[in-house]
């Protein structure tokens, strides 16, 4: 049986927002040792994440790794008509709040979409196959429309999704790969 995105958007928020916090730790942890050893990551310069909100996979860790290996971290920032650019993450960047209460950075320098090696993409839901439910917006399915570049997601194991749990729609754009643990581990 198919459920609408919004519907399963909801369930999934609220598996997140049950998700205890040694098996939210504990995942994290496993999940961005896997994404370091991956060859996209290995290979990439300049690495576009999020600023993560509180259901999301914590990506401060992502950010020091990168930033200890030398790699740049830009973050988006989101423009009129459900479109974001994203931008240099350095020690002195300066951030604006959004009305919808996310981080953004106030200026920097931004990088076009060919400027960019891999992308970490946000989501409430995800199939391995890459495709995911995201947060409702789509700025990231617009913005994938131009990006040629490598992209992974991350996925607890609360957020793995069968395939045939939602029909996909004509803008939804997958992921190159979703990294997740194994449901024993």
């Amino acid at each position: 049986m198919t459920y609408s995105k919004k519907e399963l958007r909801q369930a999934y928020i609220a598996r997140l927002q049950q998700l205890d916090l040694n098996t939210r730790l504990h995942e994290e942890k496993r999940l961005t040792s896997l994404l370091f050893d991956q060859p996209e990551w290995m290979n990439a310069k300049v690495i576009a994440t999020t600023l993560s909100q509180s259901l999301e996979l914590d990506t401060s860790p992502i950010i020091l790794h990168a930033r200890h290996e030398n790699r740049q971290i830009v973050v988006p920032r989101t423009l009129p008509d459900r479109q974001m650019e994203f931008v240099a993450l350095n020690e002195d960047t300066e951030f604006v709040e959004t009305t919808f209460g996310i981080l953004e950075p106030k200026d920097g320098r931004v990088y076009q979409p060919d400027e960019i090696d891999l992308m970490i993409v946000p989501g409430v839901a995800f199939t391995l196959s890459g495709r995911r439910i995201g947060f409702g917006g789509g700025y990231y399915d617009r913005y994938l429309d131009k990006y040629n570049g490598d992209t992974v997601s991350l996925s607890f194991t609360t957020q793995l999704a069968n395939e045939n749990e939602w029909q996909s729609d004509q803008y939804d754009r997958h992921v190159n790969k979703v990294l997740s643990l194994p449901e024993t581990d």
